[in-house]
């Protein structure tokens, strides 16, 4: 747990360096009269993406991509139909909802002549 540092002022009395600090980019803490730290640490939304990326001093992970899915190992842009194989078309959902519990494509198989 981070903890408070102290200095002396010219009056004698305890000062807390500083009253609040971040230690990490996703805490921040605030130091409290009886020399404790009180720490919050941020809840990051679940990111709509298969690859989100964490950058340098940033909290949480951002999908630079904008929100996609697999179909198989090829990530699909949400909203956009692709054909992954001669009789194959995925789609990857729009629905915020959707990404809480899916990260696959929805895929349709349909008859197709094989030469």
């Amino acid at each position: 747990m981070p903890k408070c540092v102290f200095w002396c002022s010219q009056s004698a009395q305890l000062s807390h360096i500083p009253v609040l600090f971040q230690p990490s980019p996703c805490e921040w803490c605030r130091c409290e009269a009886s020399s404790e730290a009180h720490c919050v640490v941020a809840d990051c939304a679940v990111p709509e993406c298969v690859n989100p990326v964490y950058e340098p001093e940033q909290c949480c992970p951002i999908c630079k991509n904008g929100p996609n899915c697999f179909a198989g190992s090829t990530i699909i842009p949400a909203g956009k139909e692709v054909k992954v194989d001669e009789c194959t078309i995925c789609h990857c959902s729009q629905n915020g909802d959707w990404w809480k519990t899916e990260r696959q494509a929805t895929c349709v198989k349909r008859e197709c002549d094989r030469l």
